[in-house]
């Protein structure tokens, strides 16, 4: 209990009761990265909360993360187990997020259970990040902008070199491209729910999305909850004519994909959702309906807040009639994922909650306080089937009660209590180090087998799945440990942030780390290459750090460039060449234009700036900033293509503000590159297409080059230019689902 005015203090101690109350609920619901995750491979022991699944009617008193334990990796023995797990966690998803809590009756014919299959040792990869990404200039076109060379990554637009594959609304477009202008489509493919990526692999089309059809969903007698994806393969042999070969349906929400050699590793999301028919997340072949086997579902002994199981798929694409090989781990959400050769990582961030903290130790010092019916109330309220009280539903109730009993007390016994209750709080938190951490899952993926392989866990939140990578089986990881602010912890008192980097084996055991840099910063980007790491952190200025993991147990820092801006993206022109884009920003950290820059890093102690582009207009923005895969760069032809937009606006009236005329543009920017050199060629003009419907983003949505052409795609338009003088070739219409009004 708070100082408060001596003459009010008891009348207002039930009130501030029970706004901690509701403080609670909303800390333990509405927290946007969770704690409590997900870990495997550890040496043994259990996390906070036990080390075996609860059965319905208990309660996990303690729902916090302890980072000093580690866990491993257990799967459900029994229906009865898994059912235990999910309705225990089912709070956390479903009555803060809307989602639907307890079990419906489903009337379904009994499915088959997918197969077990014994878990394989997945090795490290030779060398993650091996060399600049290659962007297929062997073949003379590009191909999507991968993080990792090998290792493709799900986009909208694909080519195979003369053929072009893209997706605008719920249509697949098959364009034969090459040369451009003998442009045309070929054949469409009509779908119910708008695509959200494709897969080439030789004559094979590999088309997803969320799924949404009702009709659908009655034939089969099943609606799902927690959202449903499509994978469709298509033989492509006739590319006039498509052929369906092979249909799946998934059950969970899309999360992320990758293709390696002919698998692909398809990745879906879904909450805690319980079934008595049909238990475990759904997979349909054709209309075959199957779900994954419980002993194929992986979960951690640890006390978990906004549980998602992540159900990884692995399919052929080059023999569609092999069996779909499947897996589930049970982690947060919130999740970043990287893909080496050999291996996914998916990462959430954990947080340790003080107030949930202080609430833990608040309950445990009034129990022995309580008269016996209340303490015989409060075990009942522990023994309450999970389907009618989830976790925090009764955690909530008890703490409704154990303010009651605050309320009642003196003056002085409020007091002392209080600064008990401090001091027990500081002392625990005096045991963490830390009050975030990022959560390693590593899954081993090798010629479609799926196998669990290892769990870790480092201080700080990743940015995306560029702060990770894998060379020589050592995962190097960058974290920024954010600002805190405690209140308990002693008088109120903030920690700047700082940024680290670490290197851990293959069993995700800690090698060495270089912690502290940039305080006051954030990780903005970071890019591994080979035996090193670029980094930009941004406050005011923009530090540009090259650090050395050539000796994963020494890490080193070799140098760094501060100037005004941060850049995003981070990009390989060559080994000693690096490409940024991002924003420029004056002396004091104000934003003043969409740049472009380039780094040398050569002398790797003195980097340097050597180019750099910045748009005369403040708010010039481009995708390319955030998405990577809309950012073309080809190092034979000099040549980088990004996504770019202006909109500026003179007097407003009326609700209206016109467009100031010629400093507007929306379309493709397209830069020369050089070593030294970064200039502006000219911009292929997209607005056109833009409908007159989207005025405020890009309507580029990405690029690519076949010979000597660039094809720059906006969700109506095909544009092809050449690459040398920039002319035009041809513009394609593509005929949008999005909309029944005709785009010009």
């Amino acid at each position: 209990m708070e100082k408060t005015s001596r003459n009010v203090f008891e009348s207002t101690v039930l009130i501030v009761g029970m706004l901690a109350l509701i403080a609670v609920l909303f800390l333990a619901g509405c927290q946007t990265i969770p704690p409590a995750g997900p870990g495997t491979g550890g040496t043994g022991g259990a996390g906070a909360g036990g080390g075996a699944v609860l059965t319905q009617g208990t309660f996990a008193s303690a729902q916090l993360f302890d980072p000093t334990v580690e866990i491993e990796a257990k799967t459900f023995k029994t229906e009865e187990e898994y059912a235990a797990f999910v309705k225990r966690n089912a709070g956390g998803a479903s009555y803060y997020y809307g989602g639907v809590r307890g079990e419906v009756m489903l009337e379904m014919d009994m499915a088959k259970s997918i197969s077990s299959v014994a878990p394989t040792a997945a090795g490290g990869m030779d060398s993650a990040n091996a060399a600049v990404q290659v962007n297929a200039e062997e073949g003379g076109y590009s191909t999507t902008n991968n993080q990792v060379r090998g290792v493709d990554e799900g986009d909208i637009l694909k080519t195979d070199g003369e053929y072009i594959y893209t997706v605008t609304g719920n249509t697949v477009f098959i364009i034969k491209a090459y040369p451009g202008e003998d442009a045309e489509i070929v054949s469409t493919i009509k779908l119910k729910s708008a695509p959200q990526g494709l897969f080439i692999n030789g004559d094979n089309l590999a088309v997803y999305g969320n799924f949404y059809d009702l009709d659908y969903f009655k034939s089969i007698d099943f609606v799902p909850r927690q959202g449903m994806t499509f994978f469709n393969v298509y033989d492509l042999s006739d590319k006039e004519e498509p052929e369906l070969v092979e249909e799946f349906k998934f059950e969970g929400n899309y999360f992320e994909s990758r293709m390696y050699g002919d698998y692909v590793y398809f990745i879906t999301t879904t909450g805690t959702y319980y079934r008595h028919d049909y238990p475990t997340p759904l997979v349909i072949d054709g209309t075959v309906k199957s779900s994954i086997a419980f002993d194929r579902i992986y979960y951690f002994p640890i006390p978990y807040q906004s549980v998602q199981f992540a159900n990884i798929h692995a399919i052929n694409m080059d023999d569609v009639d092999e069996d779909v090989n499947s897996k589930s781990v049970a982690v947060e959400s919130s999740q970043n994922m990287y893909m080496s050769e050999k291996n996914i990582f998916i990462t959430y961030t954990e947080y340790i909650n003080e107030w949930e903290l202080r609430n833990k130790i608040m309950i445990d010092m009034i129990m022995p306080k309580l008269t016996e019916s209340d303490k015989q109330l409060i075990d009942k309220i522990k023994q309450t089937d999970d389907e009618v009280l989830s976790q925090q539903e009764k955690e909530s109730k008890i703490l409704q009660i154990v303010q009651t009993y605050v309320g009642y007390m003196t003056e002085k016994e409020q007091q002392d209590f209080s600064d008990e209750l401090d001091a027990e709080l500081q002392e625990k938190l005096d045991e963490y180090e830390y009050m975030e951490y990022t959560i390693i899952n590593k899954i081993g993926v090798d010629d479609g087998d799926i196998s669990i392989v290892a769990n870790g866990k480092v201080p700080g939140h990743v940015n995306n799945q560029f702060s990770m990578d894998e060379q020589d089986d050592v995962l190097r990881i960058a974290t920024t440990i954010s600002q805190r602010w405690s209140y308990y912890k002693g008088e109120s008192q903030s920690t700047e942030s700082t940024n680290n980097v670490f290197t851990l084996d293959k069993d995700l055991e800690l090698m060495d780390s270089l912690k502290g840099l940039a305080k006051g910063e954030q990780i903005y980007s970071t890019r591994f290459m080979g035996d090193r790491l670029y980094m930009v952190t941004f406050r005011q200025v923009d530090p540009f750090f090259v650090i050395d993991l050539s000796n994963p147990k020494n890490i080193q820092e070799l140098g760094k460039l501060k100037i005004p801006g941060f850049s995003r993206y981070l990009h390989p022109y060559d080994e000693n060449t690096i490409i940024g884009i991002g924003r420029d920003t004056s002396a004091t950290g104000s934003t003043r234009g969409l740049k472009i820059s380039l780094f040398d890093v050569s002398d790797v102690e003195n980097p340097k700036e050597i180019a750099k582009f910045v748009t005369d207009e403040r708010y010039a923005q481009s995708t390319a900033e955030y998405e990577h895969k809309a950012f073309l760069f080809s190092k034979a032809n000099n040549l980088l293509v990004i996504p770019a937009y202006s909109y500026s606006y003179g007097e407003c009236w009326g609700g209206r503000c016109p467009m100031d005329e010629g400093q507007d543009y929306n379309g493709a920017m397209v830069f020369k590159v050089t070593k030294t050199e970064v200039t502006l060629r000219g911009i292929i003009d997209h607005s056109m297409a833009n409908g007159n419907y989207n005025y405020y983003q890009a309507a580029v949505e990405r690029s690519l080059y076949i010979q000597d052409e660039l094809f720059t795609k906006s969700p109506n338009l095909l544009r092809i230019n050449k690459i040398d003088d920039l002319s035009k070739v041809k513009n394609l219409e593509l005929e949008s689902a999005n909309t029944v009004y005709p785009v010009y």
